[in-house]
């Protein structure tokens, strides 16, 4: 497979929307609160656009063939009580059928590249509980547990 990874430009919100959505749906088992919807919302599409030209962030997408199958989306991450610079990968995919394959492992290590040429010191990533495969990923690029989020119904 001859992978490449490039930086998202304006036009590429779509493909970026189209891989959220696979995110959203492998993770709806661990969130039952989740807006299933969202990628296609006006909140979810502002989102996407201003990812992809670079308004809000940094993307990358990953293509084989001209074909989209996998992306980061990056941005700062301002925890105010820490000394690092942190950018957190907001949101992370890749398209099932290239899944177990390197993918992730090329768009981890190109959004890495990033965030040190940012002059980040940490990238930082939220996964869900229930979601093991997306921590042993983590776990298997570098990432390290720093804490646990709860939350409680009202």
């Amino acid at each position: 497979m001859n992978i490449t990874i490039r930086d998202a430009q304006a036009e590429d919100w779509k493909a970026i929307q189209k891989l959220n959505s696979e995110v959203f749906e492998n993770d709806k088992d661990n969130d039952p609160d989740m807006d299933l919807n969202w990628p296609f919302t006006e909140p979810g599409i502002k989102y996407y656009k201003k990812i992809t030209d670079g308004t809000y962030g940094h993307c990358l997408i990953a293509e084989l063939d001209g074909e989209a199958i996998g992306y980061v989306a990056l941005a700062p991450k301002d925890f105010g009580y820490r000394k690092s610079t942190y950018i957190e990968i907001e949101n992370i995919g890749v398209t099932p059928a290239y899944r177990s394959k390197g993918v992730g492992k090329l768009i981890m290590n190109a959004a890495s590249e990033w965030a040190k040429s940012q002059g980040a010191d940490r990238l930082y990533v939220e996964a869900f509980w229930g979601n093991t495969e997306a921590i042993k990923y983590y776990k298997n690029n570098g990432f390290v547990e720093i804490g646990l989020e709860l939350e409680k119904d009202l």
